[in-house]
């Protein structure tokens, strides 16, 4: 077979997907290179049956469980479907009270077209990739009727006055940065799979916006209560960083330094806060409530002060104070996955280590056998050391950012044991994800599975995107083809 992966994970099984570059060290080893996910040809009896019913199955199941087909009635469809959430917006009606999903089904829908986009570099298809073009344009005319290029379609209908957590806006649940971040994540990855512009493009526009908004003083305060964001930026300053000319497609002003700069914001500026809420002691009750009544802005905590979204959010102190792997576990390994890829351009010791604690952590002592990650249902969350129940709550989302953190570390270091995590993250918690037909998922994968089954779909979809997020990656190793010095 032509550049089979026989050893397909423990060899070369790489789960980027990104469009970044391999780590150069300097200890003179011989950075790590893989073939480009373009250039791999997967023919394995274990592999290419599941790839193509992911194909032919998953993605269209996905696209068209976001557009409500899989309800019964039309009016049922159409307030369920999210892509008309985006047509809502473009018609210039905010502050409606009604959105077909859920604070962070813009992120999911932006997660989808970044896995699909892997997929169809592997596995063109007109057809799909013409159904995703009529998305971008839906998207791109909502972003549109913004002049600073804010898009995010729950705030506009439901929440207007609340946009990026203001005048007591809950920025925990909003996901305005997150959403910003899958759709700049989305936009690399098209262009990547399609040479086409405009849905980077809109995560240009977005991308300056919050550059233009968010850093030191006098800029707004402001970082990601949920992560992701953080490695989609790093990826669009890679793609402008190493190939300067697609900036002639772009009909807009790029500095990516500027991006680069941002993120050493949201990096650096997580655990410094007002202080306030205390979460632990208070509850998240009472938390809430006084971040609503923006106790925050108190002259006592200066100006330009924010509040503390805490452990949950990784974000009671600094990274780097930060020891372990803590709060909600989906969003911590992606902060995680974040921390080593921007360790992967600025080689900083304090990166590195971060990072390295975080994984020793996570590792040796919050995951199970399976590879899961996140023992308890409430926060969705890391349990202490070595707290790991038969019936822990492991959510297919926190694997399969286990599953991301795990190959950063490996292109940081070059080292096999992370792949080693990998593949046991793959394949018992990772595939458990989805059923044989490819159209029905689970969000926890417990131990003890009593009671326990698959869903054809959830009021909270996020594992689905996920999965395919991964699963179009594992082959992607475009990444590591180009080296920063």
């Amino acid at each position: 077979m032509e550049n089979k992966l026989w050893c397909f994970v423990s060899m070369a099984l790489i789960a980027a997907g990104s469009v970044t570059t391999s780590y150069a060290k300097d200890d003179g080893k011989t950075p790590i290179q893989f073939i480009p996910v373009k250039d791999v040809q997967i023919n394995d009896a274990f592999w290419t049956p599941k790839f193509n019913r992911w194909n032919s199955v998953t993605v269209p199941d996905v696209f068209n469980k976001f557009e409500g087909k899989h309800l019964k009635t039309a009016e049922e469809q159409n307030n369920n479907n999210i892509f008309m959430d985006f047509d809502e917006v473009a018609a210039g009606r905010k502050g409606t009270g009604h959105s077909a999903g859920l604070p962070w089904f813009n992120g999911l829908v932006y997660e989808t077209i970044r896995g699909v986009s892997d997929l169809l570099m592997q596995h063109p298809d007109k057809k799909l990739e013409d159904r995703i073009d009529k998305y971008i344009t839906r998207i791109e005319a909502a972003q549109k009727i913004d002049s600073n290029g804010f898009i995010d379609t729950y705030t506009d209908l439901v929440q207007p006055e609340y946009r990026w957590g203001e005048n007591g806006g809950f920025l925990r649940w909003q996901h305005n940065v997150y959403n910003a971040g899958m759709l700049i994540e989305a936009g690399v990855h098209y262009y990547e799979a399609t040479g086409k512009v405009k849905l980077l493009e809109v995560a240009v526009r977005l991308a300056n916006y919050m550059c233009d908004l968010m850093g030191p003083a006098p800029k707004k305060n402001i970082i990601p209560s949920h992560s992701g964001p953080e490695e989609a930026v790093i990826k669009l300053y890679w793609l402008f960083k190493q190939n300067p000319d697609i900036k002639k497609q772009i009909n807009l002003p790029v500095d990516e330094t500027a991006y680069w700069k941002l993120v050493t914001f949201w990096m650096e500026n997580r655990g410094k806060h007002c202080g306030y809420p205390l979460w632990v002691k208070w509850g998240n009750e009472k938390s809430e409530q006084w971040i609503r009544e923006q106790k925050y802005k108190d002259p006592q905590f200066g100006d330009n002060a924010r509040p503390s979204w805490g452990d949950y959010a990784q974000d009671s102190i600094t990274i780097f104070e930060q020891k372990t792997i803590e709060g909600h576990a989906v969003r911590a390994t992606l902060l995680a996955t974040g921390v080593v890829a921007a360790a992967l351009e600025n080689h900083s010791p304090k990166y590195i280590q971060t990072a390295t604690d975080w994984w020793d952590n996570m590792v040796g002592r919050r995951m199970f056998i399976t590879g899961g990650v996140g023992a308890i249902h409430f926060d969705e969350k890391f349990g202490e050391d070595y707290f790991l129940p038969t019936d822990a709550y492991l959510e297919t989302c926190a694997a399969v950012g286990a599953g991301f953190f795990s190959q950063r570390m490996n292109e940081l270091t070059g080292e096999g044991k992370y792949m080693d995590e990998f593949e046991r993250v793959l394949y018992n918690n990772v595939l458990t994800g989805i059923s044989l037909s490819g159209d029905k998922y689970t969000y926890q994968n417990p131990l003890n599975s009593h009671n326990h089954s698959r869903w054809e779909w959830h009021s909270c979809p996020c594992c689905p995107p996920m999965f395919l997020k991964i699963v179009s990656a594992m082959p992607d190793s475009s990444m590591q083809n180009k080296l920063i010095n």
